[in-house]
């Protein structure tokens, strides 16, 4: 037999529901190479630019609804990586660097000579050189990133120096997650606990 306080008590569960979710937006303001990086000696070069910096927002609407927003922008780091075969290629030098964008142009000191090694999870084998300093750039001007080296990839049988130009372009990427405020209290009592114990 239904009552009165049936719709009330689903009213009141309704509410604390909502008024525990909460949404996270996180953007990434990232630039990605275009089209296929160069070949010198075998090996495939590309670059990447890592985000060292980040910005939480939070907003409340009405009492009931919790969403934050994450964008992971600049400055950025700059690597330049060369991808080999493994029983062939042995090492990179970056003879020259120059790096171009907004108009502007920087010249970037010389590697030394960088082994190949295993990459992450020995995925791949692979030389980085990770450029000195960081790249401040106006991501919302949607400017490239240029970076002209002078390459030189040494092998097993000898060595082989090529100009290259490689071409970075703006690409924003955006997750939403969904959590509640319970989620994050489990969590941050699961943290607690492995800290203690």
């Amino acid at each position: 037999m239904p009552t009165l306080a049936s719709p009330a008590m689903l009213f009141f569960y309704c509410v604390f529901l909502l008024s525990n979710c909460a949404h996270i937006v996180q953007t990434r303001e990232e630039y990605v190479v275009a089209g296929e990086g160069p070949v010198v000696n075998g090996a495939r070069l590309s670059a990447e630019m890592l985000t060292t910096d980040g910005e939480v927002k939070y907003s409340l609407s009405a009492m009931v609804y919790f969403a934050a927003g994450e964008a992971e922008t600049g400055p950025y780091k700059c690597l330049l990586t060369a991808w080999g075969d493994r029983g062939s290629h042995r090492a990179m030098t970056v003879e020259r660097l120059t790096v171009r964008a907004e108009g502007r142009q920087e010249s970037v000191p010389a590697s030394r000579r960088i082994a190949f090694a295993p990459g992450s999870n020995d995925q791949g084998w692979q030389a980085t050189y990770v450029i000195p300093g960081v790249l401040s750039l106006d991501y919302e001007a949607g400017s490239d990133v240029v970076l002209d080296a002078r390459i030189r990839i040494h092998k097993s049988r000898g060595s082989v120096t090529r100009n290259v130009s490689i071409r970075l372009q703006p690409a924003p990427e955006k997750d939403v997650k969904f959590a509640t405020i319970i989620d994050e209290f489990r969590k941050g009592r699961d943290e607690f606990d492995s800290a203690n114990f």
